[in-house]
């Protein structure tokens, strides 16, 4: 890549990447996915700069890029909450021996933030459905189904962990 179509790169990404990160995490309700699809923006303007520097308004075409991969997550994450909804395993939550009784607070990891605490009570314990979350967190039903499959996935990890232990690695 030229020199002079790095330097209108990072210019482009100065001057929108915070605009378009801000418009993305408003619209999904999700830092970490709303930074990603804001890189991939730029991934993809690298891919294509030759065309775009001949855009006549790259501006736009790095919001149309947003929108539409703000778009496609959005068609995933429904085609996900629907499949998991209708194939849900709570296999992995049976309770060890002697927990009868107890709330699925008390059996939860300590780890788990109170986002994923309070939603793993509300989904499995109060038997909440997406919509019904999605009601009373104010979020869309398939936001609701990113957080409780990222919640479940968290949960998971801390289960496996040692006795007492917390993890070291990548954060999930």
């Amino acid at each position: 890549m030229f020199r002079s179509t790095e330097n209108w790169v990072h210019a482009l990404y100065e001057t929108y990447a915070p605009d378009l990160y801000r418009a993305a995490k408003y619209r999904l309700q999700d830092p970490e996915l709303a930074w990603d699809l804001t890189q991939e923006v730029f991934l993809t303007l690298l891919d294509k700069a030759d065309q775009v520097r001949a855009h006549p308004n790259p501006a736009g075409w790095l919001w149309r890029t947003l929108r539409h991969k703000v778009g496609r997550e959005f068609a995933r994450q429904t085609v996900r909450a629907r499949h998991e909804a209708e194939e849900a395993d709570l296999s992995w939550l049976v309770s060890p021996e002697g927990a009868q009784g107890a709330k699925l607070d008390d059996l939860l990891p300590r780890q788990l933030s109170d986002r994923d605490r309070t939603l793993l009570k509300l989904a499995y314990e109060d038997g909440l459905s997406y919509r019904e979350l999605s009601q009373l967190l104010g979020v869309p039903p398939s936001t609701c189904g990113t957080w409780l499959y990222r919640a479940r996935q968290r949960c998971k990890h801390y289960l496996t962990l040692p006795e007492g232990g917390y993890s070291h690695g990548k954060k999930t």
